[in-house]
């Protein structure tokens, strides 16, 4: 991790910006690993697929919520954009 944080204390609450950059940083690492998975038979094509899209979806649904425009359904196997 790049930053100490401080503490997370019951009550807390995560703002939207710091949710959608975890939501990010998850679906570039599942854009990493799900293709190797794929490649070694731990995941289907249509799962990896799957996996990601619902990801994605859950960073669009944050993005609505913040007014930002919302993606379309990535290719699983494609690179992530930048």
């Amino acid at each position: 991790m790049k930053h100490a944080a401080a503490p997370v204390r019951a009550g807390d609450t995560v703002p939207l910006r710091d949710q959608m950059a975890c939501v990010t940083r998850e679906l570039a690492m599942r854009r990493r690993v799900y293709p190797r998975f794929v490649s070694q038979g731990r995941m289907t094509v249509e799962e990896a697929t799957r996996e990601a899209w619902h990801m994605q979806a859950v960073l669009d649904t944050l993005r609505a919520l913040t007014g930002q425009p919302t993606a379309t359904q990535p290719d699983m196997l494609a690179e992530a954009p930048q």
